[in-house]
């Protein structure tokens, strides 16, 4: 399985994914679209031009800016727990 999440560093939801992924044994990528331009230029092309965040990658499938619930059931759903 491969896990990319894009942020910024200090935002709300950005921080608890990423706590949260920590806290798992699967490894993921962390991309913070202020200081990474390909990932930022790559975010706008995804959100028609704006750079927005957090976007969540899981193998092919892509998650535009997901709530703390629908993180939730995605993580559920691949059975990865804190």
């Amino acid at each position: 399985m491969k896990i990319i999440l894009y942020g910024k560093q200090g935002h709300a939801y950005t921080v608890a994914f990423k706590n949260f992924l920590n806290s798992t044994d699967e490894p993921y990528v962390y991309k913070d679209i202020s200081k990474d331009v390909e990932a930022r230029e790559h975010s706008k092309k995804l959100y028609g031009g704006v750079a927005k965040y957090p976007t969540l990658f899981v193998d092919d499938k892509v998650y535009l800016t997901p709530t703390t619930e629908k993180f939730n059931k995605i993580m559920q759903d691949l059975k990865l727990r804190a």
